[in-house]
C-alpha cells in the first residue's frame, strides 16, 4: 500500500488540492498522512476520515522532523508499504503509482526512489541531485526524460528531493529518520547520502510524475527562506564536505551577504541570521541511536 506523507503548514488549500490530485491519480490502494505544523490552522482536522490521519505535533517541527512522525507511524502499521513524501504545493500524474510499482518491481533492492519533478511551466524542475565533497558544491540538474508512458525506469544518483521522495521500507531494519537539527533545507540530501553511505541503494526516475508550484508556500517569507537555506547547507557540508568545501562554501556565502548587504536585502539578512545560527550551534553531534530515541518519545503514536 502506499501512504502519502505531507506536511502543512498554513497550506490548507494547497493540501486539499494535493487530496484531490491523489484522489484522481492513484488508483492502488492508499493513505494519506498530514503532518500539521500549524496547530492553530485547526480546520485542517476536518480533512480526516478512514483515508486521511492528520498528526499534530502541536507545533512548528520544520520538514525532516514532521516526516519522521508520519514515517514513525506507517512504519507501526505496516512495515513493507510504500511511503511516498509530497509536498503540499504539487500534483501527481495520472497513472504516477502504477510507474513507481513498476520501477520497484524492476530493482526490488531500492531503498529510496525519487521521482524527476517538473515546474508549472511543463520545466523539469528536479532531475537528479548531485554533491561534490571537494568544492561544496551541492545541487540538482536536469536529467534526461522519458516521455513515454511505456517506459519505466530509474538511475542512480546522489540524492533525491523531498518535494517527491518514496521511501521503500521492505529495505529497511527499522524506520529511517531525517536528521532532526535540520529544521528545512538540504535534510533530503542528507537523508539520501548518509543511507547512500550506508549501502543503501537511492535511484531518480527517468521520467517526471510530479508538477511542483516551485516556493508556493516558503516563498512567502524570503528571509526565513535564505536563513534555514544558509543554516541546512552549512550543517550538511559540516556533516558530509572535505574542509576545503566548507571553507570555499563560507567564503561564497561571505561574499554574497556583501554584496546583497549593500542593497539591504532579505536575502543578506537571511544568510546572515543563517550563518550566526550555525556558528553558535557548530558543536552539536548527531546521535542515530538518540535521535530515534527522541522521536520514539511522541507516545501519542504508539
Amino acid at each position: 500500500m502506499f501512504y502519502f506523507i505531507t506536511v502543512n503548514y498554513w497550506s490548507q488549500a494547497l493540501v486539499k488540492n494535493l487530496i484531490r490530485s491523489i484522489s484522481d491519480s492513484i488508483k492502488s490502494s492508499y493513505r494519506i498522512i498530514i503532518v500539521n505544523n500549524s496547530p492553530e490552522e485547526t480546520s485542517v482536522k476536518n480533512l480526516s476520515n478512514e483515508i486521511i490521519k492528520i498528526i499534530e505535533p502541536g507545533t512548528n517541527l520544520g520538514f525532516g522532523k514532521a516526516c519522521n512522525l508520519g514515517i514513525k507511524y506507517v512504519y507501526s502499521v505496516d512495515k513493507n508499504a510504500i511511503i511516498w513524501l509530497i509536498n503540499p504545493d504539487t500534483t501527481v500524474d495520472f497513472g504516477a503509482d502504477d510507474y513507481v510499482k513498476a520501477c520497484l518491481k524492476g530493482e526490488p533492492f531500492t531503498a529510496i526512489l525519487g521521482t524527476q519533478v517538473r515546474d508549472t511551466r511543463n520545466q523539469t524542475w528536479f532531475g537528479t541531485g548531485e554533491f561534490n565533497k571537494w568544492n561544496g558544491r551541492l545541487y540538482h540538474r536536469t536529467a534526461s526524460t522519458s516521455q513515454s508512458v511505456q517506459s519505466t525506469g530509474t538511475s542512480p544518483c546522489t540524492w533525491v528531493s523531498g518535494c517527491s521522495l518514496i521511501i521503500n521500507l521492505s529495505q529497511f531494519d527499522n524506520y529511517p529518520s531525517f536528521d532532526p537539527h535540520f529544521f528545512l533545507y538540504a535534510e533530503d540530501a542528507d537523508f539520501c547520502v548518509s543511507y547512500g553511505q550506508k549501502g543503501y541503494r537511492i535511484v531518480v526516475t527517468d521520467k517526471a510524475l510530479v508538477t511542483h508550484q516551485v516556493s508556493a508556500i516558503i516563498g512567502r517569507n524570503k528571509s526565513f527562506m535564505y536563513e534555514h537555506y544558509t543554516f541546512g547547507r552549512l550543517f550538511f557540508l559540516k556533516k558530509h564536505a572535505a574542509p576545503t568545501g566548507f571553507a570555499l562554501y563560507v567564503a561564497y556565502l561571505l561574499i554574497v551577504i556583501a554584496i546583497s548587504g549593500s542593497l539591504g536585502s532579505e536575502n543578506a539578512l537571511g544568510r546572515w541570521c543563517g550563518l550566526k545560527r550555525f556558528y553558535r550551534n557548530r558543536n552539536f553531534n548527531l546521535d542515530w541511536a538518540d535521535s530515534n530515541q527522541k522521536i520514539a518519545s511522541y507516545n501519542h503514536l504508539k
